[in-house]
This record gives structure tokens, C-alpha cells and sequence, in this order.
């Protein structure tokens, strides 16, 4: 899902550049585990952190539906907050070698690897005001898709970061406040998840979309973010997937056709989840279609 027009670049930073790209029609910290300081003459004992672990045992299970609906030489990993410090180098270059395939193909940058490494590293340097969750889904040792988000507090959410990079100061100002507002005086929320990228290859996108998001979405139910939100476009698939996972339109720029979506991560999550246990079937997406038939009013909406 694109959430923005074709741009044409050779380098940018995170503060220029955000876009999740089409997937189709249509989850906190690492345990340190160190050992008793009582006793130093023995080797240190494992300490289980219930989180890590419970996270483990979810993405375990999720790998095996992967292998079923997708192939054996399919896996998912995922990285949570200060573990993308710890994401070798290898797969930085096979992520780096993805995105710049899957963006320059569908929407006419310009990448190079070099610049997509470093556009990557950017986004995902660890900050913990903006904590980063990074999903990757592998073909044997090939990256074919990728998703990752930004838990932040409101006072992190950023008008140079979070909102659209082809906006002006005022048109960005504006949509801050009004984000800001929502989370206030609508939800009465303090934090909230932005979903910053989504993609995979061509050939790929039909059936991953929901693998890449789940372990993401499912981290940051788990630490207690209830709301997340995206910026894309009205002409843009990302507004329809968004529609149908049940994000709601908050603001719309006007602008380049510009519009912020805010929605529940938990019941984004159920919906997502939904597709994957009826195996993609058309019936697993009727609640999807149905949610954007009923924003769009198309079919039985308009009854």
C-alpha cells in the first residue's frame, strides 16, 4: 500500500520519506537474563522474562502457519525495540536490497542500496521515545517483505517526522494539532503506534501483508498501545487496507490528496488474524470489504 504519490529520489532521510506499499486486495525490550551476583562461582542462571518468551512462543506459532499457507522456506522474524541493535549487518543489506526493489519498481524512485541502507538505519535507529518494532519475512536467505512502526508517547509525535513530507510547515503544524486533539479529546489516549513502512515484492504481496503486521501488532497490544496511525493517499490501496482493517479518516490535507487514519490496533490485529485463519479465502475478507463499502458507501452501505 503506497501512502503517498510517486516521488523521485536518490537519497532521502526519514524526515522526507514514508510510504507502505500495495500488499494485495483484499506484532519489548530483550531480556538480559543475567545470572545471580550471589553466586559468582557458578554459571549464571537463565531468568525467563514471561514477555520475550510469550513473544517467542507467538511468532513460533505464526512461523508455522507461514510454512503451511506460504512454503518450508518461508520464515518470519521480528525485532523489538533495542533488539534491531543487535540485527546483523547481512540482513541490513538483504532488507536494504528489498526496499529499494519494491520502490523503485512500483513507484519510480530512485534507490540505490546504499541509500536505502541508510534511509533504513535511519528509521530504525533505537530511541526510546520512538520505539521501533521491525518485521521481516524471508524467502531462504532472500528478504521478500518487510513492515515496521514507531511506538510513541504523544509529546514524541513530531510534524518534521510523522506527518507528510510534501506538506508545508503550516499544513503540517495543523495536522499535528489536530492528532494531538484526537488522542485528547476523542480516545483520551497518551501513546500510539504510527505505522511508518509496509512492503514486499511483487510477486509476494498478495499473501503477506497480514504475517508482516501481525508480531507488531501484537507487541505493542501487549505494552499497551491501544491506537495507531498512518498517513497515505484517497487514491492509494493503503486507504482502502486501512478502511478495511477499520481505521477511520481523522483529517484530510486536501493536499496532494493527503489524509491521516487513526484505528485500534487491537481490533486492526482481529481483523488481520481473521484473514490468516480462513486462509485468505474471499469469505475471510468480507468484514474488510464490508468496513469499506460502509466508509465509501458502495453496496450494502447504501441501503
Amino acid at each position: 500500500m503506497e501512502l503517498r504519490k510517486t516521488l523521485t529520489t536518490t537519497t532521502t532521510s526519514s524526515t522526507t520519506n514514508h510510504h507502505i506499499n500495495p500488499l494485495g486486495d483484499f506484532q519489548l525490550l530483550p531480556g538480559l537474563l543475567p545470572g545471580s551476583l550471589r553466586e559468582p562461582l557458578h554459571e549464571p542462571r537463565h531468568q525467563p522474562n514471561p514477555d520475550v518468551d510469550a513473544s517467542e512462543t507467538k511468532l513460533a506459532v505464526l512461523n508455522r502457519t507461514v510454512r503451511d499457507k506460504l512454503g518450508e522456506e518461508y520464515e518470519l522474524k521480528a525485532y523489538y525495540g533495542e533488539e534491531v541493535l543487535s540485527i546483523p549487518e547481512a540482513t541490513f543489506d538483504a532488507l536494504a536490497r528489498c526496499y529499494m526493489t519494491v520502490f523503485n519498481e512500483s513507484w519510480g524512485e530512485s534507490w540505490t542500496e546504499a541509500s536505502a541502507k541508510r534511509e533504513i538505519k535511519d528509521s530504525l535507529q533505537w530511541n526510546p521515545d520512538r520505539i521501533p518494532l521491525l518485521s521481516l519475512l524471508f524467502k531462504d536467505a532472500d528478504i521478500i517483505g518487510f513492515c515496521w512502526v514507531l511506538l510513541l508517547d504523544k509529546s514524541a509525535l513530531s510534524m518534521e517526522r510523522d506527518m507528510p513530507w510534501e506538506l508545508s510547515d503550516a499544513e503540517k503544524s495543523g495536522g499535528l494539532a489536530i492528532s494531538t486533539y484526537w488522542m485528547d479529546e476523542v480516545v483520551k489516549k497518551d501513546r500510539i503506534m504510527f505505522i511508518k513502512e509496509l512492503g514486499a515484492l511483487k510477486e509476494h504481496r498478495q499473501k503477506v501483508s497480514p504475517f508482516l503486521s501481525i508480531p507488531l501488532f501484537e507487541r505493542a497490544v501487549k505494552m499497551g498501545y491501544d491506537v495507531a496511525f498512518l498517513w497515505t493517499n484517497v487514491y492509494s490501496k493503503a486507504f482502502k487496507w486501512g478502511l478495511g482493517v477499520g481505521f477511520s479518516p481523522v483529517h484530510f490535507f486536501i493536499t496532494n490528496n493527503l489524509l491521516l487514519m487513526y484505528g485500534s490496533v487491537k481490533g486492526s490485529l482481529d481483523t488481520l488474524k481473521a484473514v490468516v485463519d480462513a486462509s485468505f479465502s474471499k469469505q475471510s475478507q468480507y468484514y474488510m470489504i464490508k468496513n469499506i463499502n460502509k466508509y465509501l458507501l458502495k453496496g450494502e452501505a447504501r441501503n
